[in-house]
């Protein structure tokens, strides 16, 4: 499985990303979902590439499943929300990070007693204090998961 990579997006080029994810800006109060909904798709329909960055497959879930929210976000909940993206992913689907010479290895198991999707997917975080990181998903596994996800009816955010 050559080849595998870990392409990065960022929001704003000349604004420095968001310590937890690939989709925030720094100085940003709020996310609007419906630019972010925007600025995803294009990250996902702008490459072919095999594996698909963690953050971006997770964001793109959200709104996949979320088509008709069109609120803003703060982005703590908008991280949290990516989280829960990603754990309920890492229930139907591999989840990869690269071994020390760069290939993909799928994680055997994620218990999400024990681990925590931190940063807007862009990690998890261990009850040990370990941290894996970088993660992604192979392209071709993400759209039956989001059939399945969004028949589940998940809740990403607490009622308003």
């Amino acid at each position: 499985m050559r080849g595998f990579s870990f392409p990065l997006v960022r929001m704003r080029e000349s604004a420095p990303a968001f310590p937890g994810g690939v989709f925030f800006c720094a100085r940003s109060i709020v996310v609007d979902l419906r630019e972010d909904c925007a600025q995803v798709e294009q990250a996902w329909r702008g490459s072919q590439e095999r594996s698909v960055q963690l953050p971006v497959a997770a964001a793109f879930t959200f709104h996949q499943t979320r088509r008709n929210d069109k609120r803003l976000l703060s982005p703590d909940d908008y991280a949290n929300a990516l989280d829960i993206a990603a754990a309920a992913l890492s229930c139907l689907i591999p989840i990869y990070t690269p071994d020390e010479r760069g290939n993909p290895v799928a994680l055997s198991s994620i218990s999400l007693a024990r681990q925590r999707f931190r940063g807007g997917a862009a990690r998890i975080q261990c009850d040990d204090g370990a941290i894996l990181a970088p993660l992604a998903i192979m392209r071709n596994d993400l759209l039956p998961a989001i059939i399945l996800i969004e028949r589940s009816g998940i809740e990403y955010l607490a009622p308003a």
